[in-house]
């Protein structure tokens, strides 16, 4: 069963094309590395990106986060900062957290930002961020950012043993632009 962890992996081609890689208020826990992964495959998709998103725990609380993503139109980007959970209970992790991104040799501060998770039963959550963007280089706002998505687990047993728990997010992201795209990732916890 477990090779079918990796099946939807080449059969989700047609969700590629949103700007994946979520955020959200779960800190990954102490010593555990959270990854989220969206593929663009081969840049098909015009406006989409392939991301790579890492979550790691510091603490129970504290991660240091971020990400890097290829853009189809051949732009790079990497993000890095630290999220600190705030609130926590049975059913909602708030977060804050404050990074910068380098983006066409701009840098923008990402600050301040919110980010949740509503925690569902059976290890089901709906989360997402709010995130403003500083562009530093030209001090001038970029914006806010907002994502949402609903993350649906993966049987246990589809799992490789080295890997604590993983889950496929469908979602939406609206840009700074104010398009909004179509999301998805596969969320991984080790």
């Amino acid at each position: 069963m477990k090779r079918f962890f990796y099946l939807p992996l080449f059969l989700l081609p047609g969700l590629a094309f949103g700007a994946g890689g979520f955020d959200h208020g779960t800190p990954a826990g102490r010593g555990n590395l959270d990854i989220d992964i969206t593929i663009n495959p081969e840049n098909y998709f015009e406006d989409g990106q392939t991301y790579l998103v890492w979550g790691y725990g510091i603490t129970d609380r504290l991660d240091f986060h971020g990400y890097v993503s290829h853009e189809a139109i051949g732009t790079d980007q990497v993000y890095a900062g630290l999220m600190y959970n705030f609130y926590s209970n049975d059913w909602l992790d708030l977060s804050t957290a404050v990074g910068l991104r380098e983006r066409e040799s701009k840098t923008d501060l990402f600050a301040p930002q919110l980010l949740y998770t509503f925690k569902l039963p059976h290890r089901f959550d709906i989360g997402g961020s709010i995130v403003y963007v500083y562009n530093l280089d030209d001090s001038f706002e970029r914006g806010t950012t907002y994502d949402i998505f609903l993350r649906i687990p993966l049987p246990k047993s589809w799992l490789p043993s080295f890997m604590k728990d993983a889950k496929f997010a469908i979602g939406a992201f609206r840009n700074v632009s104010g398009n909004t795209n179509p999301t998805y990732s596969i969320d991984m916890k080790f």
